[in-house]
């Protein structure tokens, strides 16, 4: 099905799953005003989120199926399996976040009507942004992003800690936003065009200007900074922290999954033609966050705030693959993007629940003795641990394995090791976490008397530890998955960038 994006149905059809949501997220909005504030109220303005979720995932499963491409050149958004894939991983990252909030928000007493519909617009962002062939629809996306997730990170008026966070994320996502902007009028002044297939064929003549160049490095500070890579990332381990647990979690696998699959479609698409000036910063980028991020997750005694770390980390994994500007790196990322949503998404749930007192204040003692009194959430829990530290069986194993494979693929040495003896590293804070639930006693038998998940919690819980398992056993759909959908990005930068 070939539809036209220049005309209106051809825009209403071929960003259907983004209307949806956006409108949805309005009537969410509407409903929620309409009622009075109390515990049944969230509830229902929950489930009618998810519920948008699910027909946004509806309208992008008939896009996907039915094999939608645009008719012409110079698109402001994309058709291709990359962008479906990305956008799907977003919508599992929302519906994740709605169910593990809807249990959280009445515990907390966080009853204020508009979480759940900026949850939406976030995602809705997120889904703009990563399917953006136009830097202005990226920027857009972009700001639609960040503005809900600002609210949602200080969403928790009484605490200072998250009041604290919304403020270092906004001021830090503004310098960031500045950045990103002025990359891209620097790119415009430099083709006379912000599409990124236009940019990447006038870019591809010969050699990158000054003015070109100088707003492709503040384009990758920007992006830098959104997935806080190091030394972007000052602003994460706080903002995680001070954030409601579900709105960290969301933070942690969506803001990534969108900014990720626009860094590789700006890369890969718009310059292609500089890779030879891309690759060592991405590599630099790359090294410096896969190793201070593990360094200082070492050094941390609450769960939090080393998950936060640890993500600074993954990060770094991840830009090893975009490093590569390879069919085979670009699938590797959504394949990690999965991995990493799915195990993320479970351990701040578990992190959620254990945080009866405030999820900030929970370290390695506290739990202590856990698998006697609750085996299925410790076993859950472990399960979570050594799949982000890559251990087989897992499949943050398989996204790790895959990462390799990309880079031995392009000739690259160091960024593998590197990757390898960071991920050796990790065990030092991941493999604890299991050891201290397995085999230190519980100081005293109420500790986790109070300990359970709320039944939409265990529900997005239990799915994603058994597709983390799934998927660490059975491998061979995601793979051939994430290597069908980056084919399509790779090939309009054919001509200049590695297959």
């Amino acid at each position: 099905m070939q539809l036209d994006l220049s005309t209106p149905q051809g825009v209403m059809l071929g960003l259907l799953p983004e209307i949806l949501l956006c409108g949805w997220a309005l009537v969410v909005l509407l409903v929620a005003s309409w009622r009075h504030g109390t515990a049944d109220d969230s509830r229902l303005a929950g489930w009618l989120s998810f519920a948008g979720v699910a027909i946004s995932a509806a309208a992008l499963a008939w896009l996907w199926l039915s094999h939608a491409t645009p008719l012409g050149l110079a698109q402001m958004m994309a058709l291709d399996p990359f962008r479906y894939a990305a956008a799907a991983l977003i919508l599992v990252a929302a519906g994740g976040t709605i169910l593990l909030s809807l249990g959280y928000l009445e515990r907390e007493l966080l009853l204020a009507p508009e979480y759940y519909p900026l949850v939406l617009l976030a995602a809705a962002g997120m889904m703009f942004l990563a399917g953006a062939e136009d830097l202005i629809v990226l920027f857009l996306g972009l700001e639609v992003m960040s503005v809900a997730v600002y609210v949602l990170a200080g969403y928790n008026r009484g605490n200072v800690s998250s009041a604290e966070a919304a403020l270092k994320y906004f001021l830090i996502g503004a310098f960031a936003s500045g950045f990103l902007l002025y990359g891209i009028a620097l790119t415009y002044g430099a083709t006379g065009t912000t599409n990124l297939s236009l940019v990447g064929a006038q870019l591809a003549g010969g050699r990158l200007s000054l003015m070109a160049g100088l707003g492709l490095g503040l384009l990758l500070i920007g992006f830098a900074f959104k997935v806080a890579a190091v030394p972007f990332h000052m602003w994460a381990p706080d903002v995680y922290d001070g954030a409601p647990t579900p709105v960290t979690a969301f933070m942690a696998t969506g803001v990534k999954i969108a900014a990720f699959a626009a860094l590789v479609r700006v890369l890969l698409e718009g310059f292609p033609a500089a890779q030879s000036l891309w690759q060592p910063v991405i590599a630099g980028l790359a090294i410096t966050s896969m190793i201070i991020g593990n360094l200082v997750a070492l050094a941390q005694r609450t769960l939090k705030r080393m998950l936060a770390y640890s993500s600074i980390a993954h990060a770094g994994y991840l830009l090893a693959a975009v490093w590569t500007g390879s069919r085979l790196g670009s699938g590797a990322v959504l394949l990690y993007l999965a991995a990493y949503g799915l195990t993320t998404l479970a351990s701040f749930g578990f992190l959620a629940a254990l945080g009866r007192h405030g999820e900030r204040t929970v370290t390695f003692d506290d739990i202590a003795g856990l698998a006697t009194q609750r085996p299925w959430f410790a076993a859950g829990l472990s399960i979570c641990m050594l799949s982000l530290l890559g251990f087989p069986g897992t499949f943050g194993f398989i996204g790790k394995w895959y990462i390799l494979s990309a880079l031995i693929a392009e000739n690259q040495i160091i960024l593998p090791i590197v990757l390898v003896v960071t991920s050796v590293i990790s065990a030092g804070y991941y493999l604890p976490v299991i050891m201290s639930m397995y085999m230190k006693a519980a100081p005293s038998e109420e500790l986790h008397r109070g300990v359970r998940l709320f039944p939409a919690a265990a529900g997005a819980i239990a799915v994603s530890v058994a597709a983390v398992v799934l998927f660490g056993f059975w491998p061979s759909g995601a793979l051939e998955a994430a290597v069908h959908s980056a084919g399509t990005l790779t090939q309009t930068s054919a001509p200049v960038a590695r297959q």
